[in-house]
């Protein structure tokens, strides 16, 4: 039987190594199998082949193949486990998670959203219209890393809703980055409005069912765009065109908890394993987006996109700013 290396899903930093076990023909990277380890049966992540067994020592076979990553969501485990110090099998365990059995039917995750009748056609600004052309340029090419910049109300959201529908031209899909689970349902919104059901949602206030609904939309190609938080940088879309990161500079992408990863730095490194393309939107980008990323600028806010406020200037040093719908 074919040979392989397997890392155990285990948190014990002492078998934070590959294991060599036998598996059977066509299992390779990426294959998340029920494998014995001593006296317990774990999970484990295929990350390679093995040419043969140290000597005297003799192979295990894998009980099963349970479920399936795709390889480069593998390196990208492994790149993100070495370069934060943590351990590949915590890395590896946030890109393939427990695949529970479907419990009923598949219900689609309760967020409060506004979904529109009928979207009116935008006419796109001349800096949009620049923005998305760089941007298909950047996915004929095979890749790239921009800043949008422009103010609060610019239309970079637009810009985002059109690179992913550029992207899924192509065949390919979209994650679209939030920092903060509270303003999911507010760019969820705008992109169902747009792209319906093709649209998934994957951040950690979702229940596991729901979680894993969600997952296998994706997996499959029911879904072609995800919309979340951090964790949704993982999502295992079947060929990554575009990640979009809005709000760039927001600390929140920086996760607290063992890998201590930051989100932005996994979608830039996730887009170059995959040759996509990768877009920070932000009217305050951080200074090493600034002095690193080609800029598209949007400018100016769009006249028609946020109310008029006017300042009515009260006593001492206090002001009151109202807003006029």
């Amino acid at each position: 039987m074919p040979l392989a290396s397997v890392y155990p899903l285990v948190t014990t930093r002492v078998l934070a190594r590959p294991f060599t076990y036998e598996v059977d023909e066509g299992v390779g990277k990426g294959a998340v199998v029920s494998m014995p380890l001593g006296r317990s049966q774990v999970r484990g992540v295929v990350v390679g082949d093995e040419a043969a067994m140290p000597p005297g020592v003799h192979s295990v076979p894998v009980n099963g193949v349970v479920d399936e990553v795709s390889p480069a969501l593998v390196d990208l485990a492994l790149w993100m486990a070495e370069y934060y110090g943590s351990t590949p099998a915590r890395a590896l365990a946030l890109v393939a998670p427990p695949a529970r059995a479907r419990r009923g039917e598949r219900r689609a995750p309760a967020e409060s959203y506004a979904l529109a009748a009928e979207e009116a056609p935008v006419v796109l600004s001349a800096s949009q219209e620049a923005a998305v052309g760089r941007i298909e340029e950047a996915l004929a090419a095979g890749g790239g890393h921009l800043l949008l910049w422009g103010e609060t109300g610019s239309g970079k959201t637009e810009v985002y809703l059109r690179a992913c529908a550029a992207a899924m031209a192509r065949g390919r899909d979209a994650i679209v980055l939030v920092p903060e689970i509270a303003l999911t349902p507010q760019t969820l919104g705008r992109f169902r409005s747009r792209f319906g059901d093709l649209v998934a949602v994957i951040h950690s206030g979702l229940s596991e069912a729901e979680r894993r609904d969600e997952r296998e939309r994706i997996a499959t190609g029911e879904a072609r765009i995800v919309v979340g938080a951090r964790s949704a940088v993982f999502a295992p879309v079947r060929s990554l065109g575009v990640v979009c990161v809005d709000e760039e500079h927001d600390p929140s992408y920086k996760q607290e908890s063992d890998p201590r990863y930051d989100a932005r730095t996994l979608a830039a490194k996730r887009a170059a394993l995959e040759s996509a393309v990768a877009v920070y939107g932000s009217a305050t980008p951080r200074p090493e987006s600034w002095a690193r990323l080609e800029r598209l600028e949007l400018g100016e806010r769009l006249a028609t996109r946020l109310p008029a406020v006017t300042v009515v200037m009260g006593g001492g040093w206090r002001s009151v700013c109202k807003t006029t719908q």
